[in-house]
């Protein structure tokens, strides 16, 4: 399939630099959209945070924090498929709209169980489940709805897109470590509730964002799953990336799922120090959604892929090197410079390569396919950090390399 140019790298054109809010670049609309997304955004990596703390201090154990974040992953595997449809079906704003009232009552009903003396560990597991479906649901409609938002310049829009996600994840830890300290985790989530509240009316105030031209023929959703399922696995390249994804979930997995019982448990960090951690890893995203549009402008995304990957497996060996203890977020930070980086270019490979009829479908079953690396991540990384945690920093550095051979071997390479 024809693939558009991603460059302008002879220097014949002028794309516009990075600026993060700025309506000269992109619709007025689309501007406001990254605004409530912030906000929101800045309200769930509270709950990231949160919640491996309570179930810390519920159980002190790395088992159920670790399964905590597998019972997160599961509806991305069981659901995605439906989700891919529904998106592709449906107006892509009510679908945002009802997932985000829906997250925010489930978020306040955390804190709201604990207050009421009836908080049990199944809650945060029923919650979690559900939280984990409707957040697909706005993910993937969000990711869809991007090219109608702005039409053109998608690389740059995609790239702010990760921005205004890598921005939040570096103040959210931060501000939740000091949140918690002060006013504790539960108390905490009366705030990520609020936040859902930012996106609603940004996404409420702008127009329906109609479906694509597709023929008037009624099928069922089967059908039209399997119109996504096939076209994925036909496109050699989009399959490429949808590998890559896989092993690098599966080395990111098992380090999500054991990092705040390390930082807690085995480097006896405070709350305060744990989200300065946790916040190195948004300062790696921020930095990479930053440079990824000189890069582009610049570099041939065959050759760049690979390069970024590279750096984030070399990256993720410093905590071999040093017990300080800002170490682990520094590892994992470099780590997500690449990943960032590597998403805001296949998001925009993915937008201009699948049909827009299909790309709901293509891009659900995609994350069915890369979500499924990432239970046995995460039981892998528990595993081995009941050996030793500085193991699963391993691991996670070797499923990057193996992320660079497909890179090598695959069509990413003639990108």
């Amino acid at each position: 399939m024809h693939i558009k140019s991603n460059a302008n790298r002879e220097g014949k054109s002028v794309q516009p630099r990075f600026r993060l809010f700025s309506s000269s670049d992109f619709p007025r609309s689309y501007v406001k959209f990254l605004f409530g997304l912030f906000i929101t955004r800045l309200g769930d990596s509270l709950y990231t945070f949160a919640i491996p703390w309570i179930s810390f201090h519920l159980t002190g154990s790395v088992m159920v924090m670790g399964s905590l974040f597998v019972i997160s992953v599961v509806p991305v595997v069981v659901f995605g498929p439906f989700i891919g449809v529904a998106v592709d079906r449906w107006d892509k704003r009510t679908i945002m709209l009802a997932a985000d009232i829906i997250r925010m009552f489930l978020v306040c009903l955390v804190p709201l169980l604990q207050m009421i003396g009836t908080l049990q560990l199944w809650h945060l597991y029923v919650i979690g489940f559900i939280l984990a479906v409707m957040t697909l649901f706005f993910d993937v409609a969000a990711v869809t709805a991007i090219p109608y938002m702005v039409k053109t310049n998608l690389t740059a829009a995609n790239a702010r897109y990760q921005f205004v996600n890598q921005i939040a994840d570096l103040i959210g830890p931060a501000l939740a470590g000091g949140i918690i300290a002060a006013i504790g985790g539960f108390h905490a989530l009366w705030l990520d509730g609020l936040s859902f509240l930012a996106t609603l009316i940004f996404v409420f105030q702008y127009p329906k964002i109609k479906r694509a031209n597709i023929k008037e023929k009624k099928t069922s959703f089967f059908a039209e799953m399997g119109l996504g399922f096939n076209w994925l696995i036909k496109d050699k390249l989009n399959l490429s990336l949808s590998l890559q994804a896989m092993a690098g979930n599966f080395g990111a997995s098992a380090l999500l799922a054991i990092l705040m019982f390390y930082l807690l448990s085995t480097l006896h960090l405070s709350e305060e120090q744990s989200g300065l951690n946790y916040a190195m890893i948004g300062i790696g995203g921020l930095i990479g959604s930053i440079i990824i549009v000189p890069l582009e402008r610049r570099y041939r995304r065959g050759k760049l892929i690979p390069l970024l990957l590279g750096m984030g497996s070399a990256g993720l060996l410093i905590v071999l090197i040093s017990d300080f203890w800002l170490i682990p977020g520094m590892a994992f930070g470099i780590a997500f410079i690449c990943n960032v980086a590597w998403n805001s270019i296949v998001m925009t490979v993915r937008q201009e390569t699948v049909p827009a009829e299909l790309l709901g479908k293509v891009l659900a079953f995609s994350r069915v396919f890369t979500r499924l690396a990432m239970p046995l991540g995460a039981l892998a990384g528990m595993a081995l950090a009941e050996i030793n945690p500085v193991y699963v920093f391993l691991l996670a550095s070797a499923a990057k390399a193996v992320e660079v051979l497909i890179a090598l071997i695959s069509p990413i390479r003639k990108l």
